[in-house]
């Protein structure tokens, strides 16, 4: 039946997904190659409030070291959803972009995911992001 679930939310939207997982949503992130700085074995904890479905808590866990922030969401429609906000603490590369989406491949759907999508890190008054990590998260007792 769990398995049900998730096949029938897929490209639905991204709130009853994340409630139905429980909060807050782990985020596992794995490092694009064509970017050039080294990159940690981070995740991230994504904790969006019962009372608000637009406003959220971040905590990007990199070893034990840990920055909090809180962001923005944007729904794009369609499963899609967008977490802009920005960690005051990074010297380099301040702000992020996350998308995720509930349309997952065949692949990543056999593989646990229940959201996949890409962090994108940047400065927003520059207007210079670039791509990161791949973003997913995984479905419950996976």
């Amino acid at each position: 039946m769990v398995q049900l679930f998730y096949y029938e939310t897929r490209g639905k939207n991204y709130y009853r997904l994340l409630k139905h997982e429980g909060h807050p949503s782990k985020i596992l992130l794995f490092p694009y190659e064509g970017w050039a700085r080294p990159a940690c074995m981070t995740y991230w904890i994504l904790d969006v409030p019962w009372w608000s479905k637009k406003r959220c808590r971040v905590v990007e866990v990199c070893g034990t070291k840990k920055n909090t922030t809180k962001a923005k969401i944007v729904n794009s429609g369609s499963g899609d959803m967008c977490v802009v906000g920005r960690f005051k603490k990074t010297p380099f590369e301040p702000d992020f972009k996350l998308f995720l989406t509930t349309n997952v491949s065949n692949a990543d759907f056999q593989l646990g995911y229940s959201m996949t999508g890409t962090l994108e890190r940047g400065d927003r008054r520059k207007g210079n992001w670039q791509m990161t990590h791949y973003a997913m998260i995984k479905r419950k007792g996976y």
